[in-house]
């Protein structure tokens, strides 16, 4: 599992909610209270809701510096751990062959996967679930303080990663109550409490910025049954503007979804109910996350994405091993099959360019690498907008910017938003002195203003590269 989705980990995303992860990590622990607490742009703070994440990769990154594989690499070894974790539960439920089933189906997990590439706390929610399942299993066969203490601290984390893991958490407490026996059953119960009266402070506190996410009721392009059914299993990002090729991953999506659903009914038909005990138990969570989406998205609050349905994902996974170990029939074994299939070409999908901006954040990085001398300046046309700047590039990856010279911004600004704006316009003429190569960022169809500017000084461009939605070029004196 670590192979398979740390493959391309270095390549730098697009997806701005990375650029964001990279972005705030980079500030001292004080600003990123400041930012959560709030500001002149966000009065009532934001992103409290991952603050617990941010914290862990700010430590981590204090450690090992900030690259694209760096941000990525928490999420790679939460799937890793989560992998062996359901081989561990697979294990308990039907020894060897169980363990390797559900590993399978959890790494392979199109879900695991999504999470698995991406600088953000999703992995992390569903490998502390995971581990939450089999503490429970532990402590149904031997109960110790100590195993429903680890209940306890699991659910807790679990929750502080992405606090929408309640919803398959409070499953998961109605499974270990059928699991367990009568007199240790209040404890999976207790454990559930007091986890739940740990997290929910912090459960309050982000209930105040619930509107930074309003954005999502707006998001129509999707039903409730793709968002919460298909999207969940799948990918939970696509361009703003996709091209017909994007589509493709999001046919696959349906397909495979579709697969998966003929697979469980079709070993549900073949079993006529026997041996169903355990699938049956998993679909409790899975059934609780989604209805409970369904229900509040419908309701009153219609914004949800498919991306917080993460923390269900063991339970997805457990389905789908339980409809494997069941399956008897050709047609079954034909559906497993085909479903692997899918998950691989699926995620091969993944690891391209899905992000809420075309921009392609890896070109200036790239240019640098191949041309840039040490001492070279660089400037980034400014955009003018709360997002979508190209600094973003800088955010992700600034260690392919250090040989340069930050002309438009040599001191760092304070941290007032999720991802790094503009700053004022530089006046070129009016510096006492600019390198004699100076690199600028400017978006494709906007207004060349640093250009026109170093054409007036003087400078000459003398070369050019393109991408999806900048071009880089190189100016001389």
């Amino acid at each position: 599992m670590f192979a398979l989705t740390a493959i391309g980990a270095w390549h730098v995303s697009p997806w701005l909610d990375e650029a964001a992860t990279a972005h705030i990590v980079s500030y001292p622990t004080w600003d990123m209270i400041q930012l959560w607490h709030g500001n002149q742009w966000w009065p009532h703070g934001i992103d409290l809701a991952l603050a617990p994440y941010y914290m862990v990769v700010h430590q981590w990154v204090r450690v090992v510096g900030i690259t694209p594989f760096t941000l990525r690499l928490p999420s790679v070894l939460a799937a890793t751990v989560g992998t062996v974790t359901m081989a561990a539960v697979g294990r308990r439920f039907a020894h060897r062959r169980g363990q390797l089933t559900y590993a399978a189906c959890y790494g392979l997990l199109p879900r695991t996967t999504a999470m698995a590439i991406e600088a953000r706390p999703y992995a992390l929610s569903s490998m502390f679930v995971a581990v939450a399942l089999l503490l429970i299993l532990l402590y149904k066969s031997h109960p110790s303080w100590l195993r429903w203490i680890g209940i306890v601290l699991a659910m807790v984390a679990a929750m502080a990663m992405q606090i929408y893991a309640a919803f398959p958490l409070a499953g998961l407490v109605i499974v270990g109550w059928l699991m367990c026996q009568r007199r240790h059953r209040w404890g999976v119960v207790l454990a559930g409490v007091v986890a739940a009266g740990f997290i929910c402070p912090f459960a309050w506190a982000i209930s105040k910025q619930i509107g930074q996410t309003e954005w999502l009721g707006d998001y129509k392009s999707n039903s409730l049954i793709d968002r919460f059914l298909v999207e969940s299993w799948a990918t939970s990002r696509v361009n703003e503007a996709p091209y017909s090729s994007d589509q493709i991953p999001n046919v696959i999506a349906i397909c495979t979804a579709a697969i998966a659903a003929a697979l469980l009914v079709t070993v549900l038909i073949e079993s006529r109910g026997r041996g169903t005990r355990r699938f049956l138990l998993a679909l409790i969570p899975v059934a609780l996350s989604v209805g409970v989406m369904w229900v509040l998205t419908v309701t009153a609050a219609p914004f949800f994405a498919s991306r917080y349905l993460s923390a269900a994902a063991p339970f997805f996974a457990m389905m789908l091993a339980e409809a494997v170990l069941l399956s008897r029939g050709r047609l079954a074994k034909t559906l497993i099959v085909v479903l692997a299939v899918g998950s691989l070409v699926l995620y091969g999908f993944q690891q391209r360019t899905y992000s809420k901006s075309s921009y392609d954040l890896s070109l200036m990085a790239t240019v640098i690498d191949e041309r840039a001398a040490a001492g070279d300046g660089f400037l980034i046309d400014p955009v003018g907008a709360i997002v979508g700047s190209y600094r973003n590039a800088v955010a992700v990856d600034p260690g392919a910017f250090a040989p340069l010279i930050d002309l438009a911004q040599p001191s760092r600004p304070p941290l007032i938003q999720p991802w790094p704006i503009d700053p004022p316009l530089l006046d070129l003429a009016n510096q006492n002195w600019l390198p004699p190569r100076i690199w600028v960022a400017s978006l494709i169809g906007a207004p060349d203003i640093y250009g026109a500017q170093l054409y007036s000084l003087g400078f000459h461009d003398v070369y050019a590269k393109s991408g999806s939605g900048h071009i880089i070029t190189l100016w001389e004196r």
